[in-house]
């Protein structure tokens, strides 16, 4: 019998004020529903954003222990395969009279460690990669053409370009394949295939090499101590590794944040709607004391309602939280964001003691009403 009065009067109170309760009701569902995208973008964004800022370049430098000595082939091509790794040689060589600085690596690794590599003029993609292309720094392109007023820079795509090593005598021709623009030193070189530049120089070894490494900054140390040899020194380059670690703590910090306003502007919402509601049910409540119920029984009552109205909000707010994420994943990250039981588990728990204490005080308020004003409706 209890349980069935109980229903009643949840159902009448609920149909009573059905506009405050929807505001209840929709501001527990959206602090819910933000609190459950973040969480699981919180729990997720280590892997998502670690894969996003490997995008910016190579985070791992790997050079030789003796400064006047390079990384052998041998060393390189062990590296190679355990690693995304690019090579670094370079060299003086003679092109047109002048003797310009060439750098010997694969192309195909160099677009990854340095993927803001533009091409100004002719084309830098896998169609052009081969061991008799070359490309020209956009600041060294400049400089070859200076000498002819009428010469431009899209006339030297396709062109052959003659390097010569006076030391070995021994000379290629390339054809020229693209101009970029890197801002960097890039710019002011010529860029060979390593085979090519090896061959050429008779150095056949490289000077260093970069490569990609999963992980935050701690992680990358931890590989470099286990790359590091007699012969080999690595080392994370700080600016990214760091970076990203520091990134990361600034995204979840802001993230948090968010779910904490949502959640402060939940819960004075469900405070004020329902004061509000018992303000215009101070009758009821009033009448409920006359006829013999309990305090205890009025709590009851408006726990059951506000536990009642938190559960729906909390079904359906999980369930767009979710949706949410994944917008938000596939906007920012251009990936779906897993779903973490943890994440909901949390959201709803936070939910949880935000509606208690939003509810705490309203409740605690209708206990003092004075039964003899409100049933005389003063």
């Amino acid at each position: 019998m209890v349980n069935e009065f109980a229903l009643k009067q949840l159902f009448k109170s609920l149909i009573f004020s059905y506009q405050r309760v929807f505001i209840m009701v929709l501001a527990i569902f959206l602090a819910v529903c933000v609190s459950v995208a973040f969480l699981n973008i919180y729990f997720d964004i280590d892997t998502k954003l670690s894969k996003e800022l490997k995008a910016y370049g190579a985070n791992l430098t790997i050079l030789a222990v003796k400064e006047d000595e390079l990384i052998s082939n041998e060393s390189y091509k062990k590296l190679a395969k355990e690693l995304k790794i690019t090579p670094y040689l370079y060299t003086f060589l003679n092109a047109q009279g002048q003797d310009i600085l060439v750098l010997g690596t694969d192309f195909k690794a160099l677009k990854l460690s340095k993927p803001f590599i533009e091409a100004r003029f002719g084309s830098f993609s896998l169609s052009s990669f081969d061991q008799s292309s070359a490309f020209l720094g956009i600041d060294l392109a400049a400089r070859l053409i200076s000498g002819n007023k009428q010469a431009k820079l899209e006339d030297l795509i396709g062109s052959e370009l003659e390097l010569f090593n006076p030391l070995n005598s021994k000379s290629t021709k390339l054809k020229i394949k693209g101009i970029i623009h890197s801002s960097d030193e890039l710019d002011s070189l010529v860029i060979a295939d390593l085979a090519v530049v090896q061959n050429l120089s008779g150095y056949f070894g490289i000077h260093y090499a970069q490569a990609l490494v999963d992980g935050d900054f701690k992680q990358v140390s931890e590989k470099a101590l286990q790359l590091s040899n007699d012969e080999l020194f690595a080392k994370p380059i700080s600016s990214i590794s760091l970076s990203e670690g520091l990134v990361l703590d600034k995204l979840k910090a802001l993230m948090f944040l968010i779910v904490l306003v949502v959640l402060i502007i939940a819960s004075t919402s469900v405070n004020t709607t329902l004061s509000s509601i018992i303000f215009s049910r101070k009758k009821e409540i009033a009448l409920h004391l006359a006829l013999g119920g309990s305090k205890k029984d009025i709590i009851k009552l408006f726990a059951l309602e506000c536990l009642v109205l938190t559960l729906v909000a909390c079904i359906f707010g999980v369930i767009f939280g979710y949706i949410l994420a994944n917008i938000f994943g596939y906007l920012i990250f251009n990936a779906s964001i897993d779903f973490r039981f943890k994440a909901a588990f949390f959201a709803v728990c936070i939910a949880f003691v935000f509606v208690f204490f939003a509810t705490y005080f309203p409740i605690k308020k209708a206990l003092k009403i004075n039964i003899c004003e409100n049933l005389k409706g003063e």
